[in-house]
């Protein structure tokens, strides 16, 4: 995990971990998912860095829930990993706002919805994809205790 100001994130190490979680996970349902070595070093750089990314002395991504937001799209949309990049994408949304002490206060089905609704989008409207799930993540964040 890495921080800069008021924001944690997380790093290769936390992603690896947690695509592991992830992988455990699913081979005990029945359906592998491939080693995180062969996940897309490139998009797997990006996801790192995008949340802080800064662009001529402004930051990009300046809220917790627009920062929250590109970490699910790129992980759903780049397609990173052969396998389980909604649930992977969904399970780091859920961390990445935990270690900033938030949650989303919604059903799970409701996540799997908007994780499967953000697959089916087109990558050319991504200004009002990300604007829509930054809106979506403020009106569902509570604190965690």
């Amino acid at each position: 995990m890495t921080g800069e100001s008021q924001f944690l994130y997380l790093d290769r190490e936390d992603y690896k971990r947690l695509h592991g979680q992830l992988a455990a996970w699913a081979v005990a349902q029945g359906e592998p998912v491939p080693s995180f070595e062969l996940a897309r070093e490139a998009d797997l750089d990006a996801l790192i860095q995008t949340p802080q990314k800064h662009f001529f002395g402004h930051v990009a991504y300046p809220t917790l829930e627009d920062k929250a937001a590109i970490i699910f799209y790129t992980i759903n949309k780049r397609q990173i990993f052969l396998n389980g990049n909604k649930r992977m994408s969904t399970l780091a949304l859920l961390v990445f706002l935990s270690i900033n002490n938030r949650t989303l206060d919604i059903a799970p089905n409701e996540l799997t919805e908007k994780a499967l609704w953000l697959a089916n989008t087109e990558s050319l409207e991504f200004m009002e994809i990300k604007e829509a799930l930054a809106q979506w993540i403020r009106e569902h964040l509570c604190e965690t205790t």
